[in-house]
């Protein structure tokens, strides 16, 4: 990848070859995208438009390949916590800007977001009961 002084790479996914791209945003923006709207590049290329920045919308500071059943956890850098469902999230082409999924307050942005897994947590080997379900 080659990449223009003040370019950083925000994050990569291994992905299935359909399925789901979520962009957020540090001003609460995000959008799903489905990832056939990404077209493949050749070794050392400028990429692809993800997500259309302005000062309103802020900078990409997260991306996550999801499902339509996928949940997801956002927190802004002051604390704020937010669970959404991705499937609340709406479908967006690859080059717009996305909707506002958090309302973050003023000098407030949008850290991190993760997916909550749909794991089972082996509690037998902690403590001889048999695995739950994650709730």
């Amino acid at each position: 990848m080659e990449l223009d002084e003040g370019d950083y790479l925000v994050g990569a996914e291994v992905v299935p070859k359909e399925g789901l791209m979520l962009s957020m945003s540090e001003n609460g923006f995000g959008k799903r995208t489905p990832l056939e709207d990404y077209r493949l590049t050749a070794r050392g290329r400028k990429g692809v438009i993800n997500m259309k920045t302005t000062p309103r919308v802020g900078k990409v500071v997260g991306i996550l390949s999801v499902k339509e059943d996928s949940e997801l956890m956002i927190i802004t850098k002051q604390g704020q916590i937010i669970r959404i469902d991705s499937s609340e999230i709406r479908k967006a082409g690859r080059s717009t800007q996305g909707v506002k999924l958090v309302n973050v307050e003023a000098g407030d942005q949008v850290a991190a977001a993760s997916l909550i897994p749909d794991t089972v947590v082996p509690d037998a080997a902690v403590d001889g009961q048999e695995d739950l379900p994650l709730q």
